[in-house]
């Protein structure tokens, strides 16, 4: 996979809360909420902008596995 694509997921470097990113993050790859409960209310958002990045690698790494 190119790395250099990883640079142009909408929002990345905006995330705010990183540890509540990383649980959204998580939290899709996996496919079960266990960690949204943890978080505190005030980083939701970033717990959310976790799961749209984890969306779009998703998508870009499904996208590299056609190329093959």
């Amino acid at each position: 996979m190119d790395c250099s694509k990883i640079k142009e997921i909408n929002g990345i470097d905006h995330v705010g809360d990183v540890p509540s990113a990383k649980k959204g993050i998580i939290d899709f790859l996996s496919g079960e909420d266990r960690f949204k409960d943890s978080v505190p209310k005030e980083t939701l958002n970033s717990y959310k902008k976790g799961r749209e990045i984890a969306v779009e690698i998703e998508n870009m790494l499904n996208g590299d596995q056609r190329a093959y």
